[in-house]
């Protein structure tokens, strides 16, 4: 049987600074949401809701635009579903090795909270910085125009907030990377009404587009990550030299598993997955077919890191939601990404 991952992803202080209490480390049931913080050192448990015969015509339809090669008989099979109803926490991390420099790291972890204090908790939980720049921020929202607005605290105005110069790069590193992980497109900056943020030594911000290094995809760390304060991280090919290059999302993940190992990163996805169809669907569900050839040789952290490295991979595609199909085990995960589910609904009915 195939594991469901033990946070909702690596997606872990998914609390943010100012509402902890909408965050969550245990699994969130569908009557009432935990209010208990996230323990940073260990993956939340996902939210699972009760197992549900899914309608085997569903993830099997075929999408324009992509033909459906799975034999016959995995169509007619009913799949038990595996639901989630926590929504993502996006981590970004980065640790220093003596060899090869600051290393960015990615994870997700799950949340009870809303959109927007998802948003905050990211930010917050990703900074860095010695002073703790996103202390200062008061609101951060994403409008339907997929900008994000950030808010600094009225004090800026009259007592301006600096951080080291070498901490510039990681910190405008972890806005981009997790603006462009909830699908962002520009990063908005004002000091209370104000438009506009100046934090020293950056230059002023008040419009900025949201980029990143081409390249799609997630690798595993193979040297020690012990600075981070998440067990499960990845990094992303685009500040690698192995970048992947695709815009079709099964190929991208065709490369992730054949590809032989780097300087200090590796593949995610096992020899022992068999990966038989991959795609983006016109709503944003990014969908997985795949089955476990040799169940001997697969365990839970391989599981684990496969899962997290396909959620990863889809909020690339600005994917949101991932349902992932394990063929042989007949189960379906289907887990929110950029969708923003409640916590207290009913899961739907099939």
């Amino acid at each position: 049987m195939a594991f469901v991952p033990t946070l909702p992803f690596l997606l872990t202080m998914a609390c943010d600074t100012q509402e902890g209490e909408n965050t969550t480390n245990e699994p969130v049931e569908t009557t009432e949401a935990s209010d208990e913080d996230l323990d940073p050192d260990e993956d939340p448990e996902p939210v699972e809701e009760e197992a549900v015969n899914a309608d085997p015509d569903e993830d099997n339809a075929e999408t324009p635009g992509h033909e459906v090669d799975e034999a016959n008989e995995e169509e007619s099979v009913e799949h038990d579903e595996h639901y989630f109803t926590e929504n993502i926490v996006l981590n970004h991390d980065q640790f220093f090795d003596e060899e090869y420099g600051l290393i960015p790291l990615m994870t997700i972890t799950a949340s009870a909270s809303d959109l927007d204090h998802r948003l905050l908790a990211s930010f917050t939980s990703s900074d860095r910085t010695q002073g703790n720049i996103t202390e200062y921020v008061t609101n951060i929202e994403i409008d339907e125009d997929d900008v994000i607005h950030f808010t600094f605290s009225d004090d800026l105005s009259t007592a301006p907030i600096s951080m080291a110069s070498t901490e510039s790069r990681g910190f405008m590193e972890m806005l981009h990377a997790v603006s462009d992980g909830f699908g962002a497109e520009q990063m908005n900056f004002y000091t209370g009404d104000e438009p506009g943020v100046l934090i020293d030594p950056l230059a002023e911000m008040e419009e900025v587009p949201v980029e990143l290094e081409e390249g799609i995809g997630y690798y595993r760390p193979t040297i020690s990550s012990e600075d981070s304060e998440y067990e499960n991280v990845f990094i992303p090919s685009r500040v690698t030299d192995d970048p992947i290059i695709s815009e079709d999302f099964g190929e991208v993940l065709r490369e992730l598993q054949t590809f032989e190992g780097g300087a200090y990163y590796e593949s995610p996805i096992s020899d022992v997955i068999e990966l038989h169809d991959a795609w983006i669907e016109d709503d944003g569900k990014a969908q997985l077919h795949y089955s476990i050839t040799d169940e001997s040789e697969w365990d839970e952290e391989q599981q684990q890191a496969f899962e997290y490295a396909v959620f990863l991979t889809a909020l690339d595609f600005n994917a949101t939601n991932a349902r992932l199909v394990d063929e042989g085990n007949q189960e379906i995960l289907d887990f929110p990404l950029l969708e923003d589910r409640d916590p207290h609904a009913n899961q739907p009915e099939h």
